[in-house]
């Protein structure tokens, strides 16, 4: 399950994932993430899926990393906090960060979600 709120206190939008995320759930999740939005211009995402089995491969990481660049559309900044606790899903999450091409677009890996807010905070 993945549920998404807008927390406007914090001007963060909020992503918690549970159970198992296939590729397919990830993608439409990418593909609607920033949809309807039309402010703020500096969008922050915390991504907890601490407490997920993301069922994917690191091609299909790359994947979804690709569409949600794809996504901000020269609208947005985005900051996007993955925090990740399982080893594989931490390591395509850095190997994301890594590739990353996009100036508009900063992503981080954290295994905490207080450290991932206090980054998205300061961003």
């Amino acid at each position: 399950m993945i549920n998404v709120e807008y927390k406007s206190d914090k001007d963060i939008l909020d992503v918690v994932m549970t159970g198992r995320i296939q590729f397919a759930q990830m993608k439409e999740y990418c593909l609607n993430l920033l949809k309807d939005l039309t402010t703020p211009k500096h969008i922050r995402i915390l991504e907890d899926a601490s407490q997920a089995e993301l069922l994917y491969d690191i091609d299909d990481a790359e994947r979804l990393g690709t569409i949600l660049e794809a996504e901000l559309d020269h609208r947005f900044i985005v900051s996007h906090a993955l925090i990740r606790r399982n080893p594989l899903d931490t390591a395509y999450g850095i190997i994301r960060m890594k590739t990353n091409t996009n100036d508009r677009y900063h992503l981080k890996v954290f295994s905490t979600a207080e450290n991932g807010r206090d980054w998205l905070l300061r961003e």
